[in-house]
């Protein structure tokens, strides 16, 4: 995960004289990036999760400071470091009150301290801590992918903390948004650095990492109810125009399990995200486990064909809607007026086309057979969420 504000101003009250004088309970926030900044004016341009450097060089005085300390919270900014010296002699009491009342971290830096120093050990900082933390997602795809070849994730799994001895449950998730977005993974990017905060709290390392279009979340000693209190957490940080959708596995014990649990996970947010629900266990998944567990998708294939074939192929020679007719009819267990209520048709035509499709599929629709048409709609419904 991102490097915390805290870790990153370890042992730097020594080594630069930084001092904090408020916000200590937003340490536990990650950081990005550093970034300096003279003009108030910018401070929209700012990502998120940046700590802030400032002299006052283009100011007159300290008024200020306090419109310029709560412009830079509202747009995510981690902390504020202020270099006292000619231009900024002391801070504000109110600015002080602020930070503290809004856990906002607010250092100071004498003038003597050259701010160069300080920033590029903090940046080096920063990029130590992202190769960490690429070097863990790496090994953890290795160990999924390629779980033959132990030399690819061995070394960095156990300088991590993640032991072969620990249970392991993995969260996948998947982002749908309105937003107009120039990649999803900027996006992704965005969230990881505000999800890193609640991850922290965690006694056990935890490892996020983007694969295709998901965002995958492998912890150690975590229950299924633990990672969906954890889903809804993130959930409270997402954009109006975000929704997130997740998957969790079970839990097993040891390395070889876990890309048994990422096609789990992954197996559980195909359905989710089929079925418009926001989160699912894969111990929930009832008859989708066993379809899942079909390695060769043409077996699957072929039954949906053999069971609605040529009803699909009516459909689409008379351009009927026979298949979606039939569909609702199971889903309503049988009743004529739900299906009626639902296509927003009166009883008799319902009826006239139940008789079609009966005709058609040469069938009639006993319990067994209701049984084979809705295994092939749940197949069909994991064939196109794959």
């Amino acid at each position: 995960m991102p490097i915390s504000l805290s870790r990153l101003c370890e042992n730097t009250e020594k080594s630069y004289q930084l001092r904090l004088i408020a916000g200590r309970d937003g340490l536990d926030n990650p950081v990005r990036w550093v970034h300096m900044i003279e003009d108030p004016e910018v401070t929209g341009f700012i990502h998120g999760n940046e700590l802030v450097f400032t002299t006052g060089i283009r100011q007159r005085g300290v008024d200020w400071l306090l419109d310029f300390v709560v412009n830079l919270r509202e747009h995510g900014a981690v902390g504020l470091v202020v270099n006292l010296g000619p231009y900024i002699t002391s801070i504000p009491p109110q600015v002080i009150v602020y930070c503290e009342q809004n856990a906002f971290p607010l250092f100071t830096i004498p003038w003597e301290e050259h701010i160069i120093d300080v920033t590029y050990d903090f940046c080096h900082r920063i990029v130590s801590s992202e190769e960490i933390e690429t070097s863990v997602a790496a090994a953890f795809r290795n160990l999924i992918f390629s779980p033959e070849k132990e030399d690819g994730y061995r070394t960095a799994m156990l300088r991590s903390g993640f032991h072969n001895e620990s249970s392991y449950t993995i969260m996948a998730l998947r982002l749908k948004t309105t937003r107009k977005i120039r990649k999803l993974s900027d996006l992704w990017k965005q969230y990881s650095f505000s999800m890193g905060r609640i991850l922290k709290k965690s006694a056990y390392p935890a490892c996020v990492f983007q694969q295709e279009n998901n965002l995958i979340l492998v912890r150690q000693k975590s229950s299924p109810a633990e990672m969906k209190r954890l889903y809804t957490a993130i959930q409270r940080l997402l954009d109006k125009q975000d929704s997130l959708f997740a998957g969790i596995s079970t839990v097993e014990e040891g390395w070889g399990k876990v890309p048994e649990l990422y096609s789990e996970a992954v197996s559980a947010l195909t359905v989710a995200c089929q079925r418009r629900v926001p989160c699912m266990e894969y111990a929930d998944l009832g008859i989708y486990k066993v379809l899942f567990g079909v390695r060769d998708t043409s077996i699957l294939s072929d039954y949906v064909k053999s069971t609605l074939g040529v009803l699909m192929e009516y459909d689409r020679k008379n351009n009927t809607d026979y298949v979606q007719t039939l569909r609702f009819y199971l889903d309503s267990n049988g009743s004529v007026q739900q299906v009626a209520q639902k296509l927003n048709f009166h009883r008799n035509t319902v009826n006239y086309k139940m008789k079609m499709i009966r005709e058609i599929l040469q069938t009639e629709l006993r319990d067994t057979d209701k049984m084979n048409y809705m295994l092939a709609f749940c197949i069909m419904e994991m064939l196109d969420a794959v």
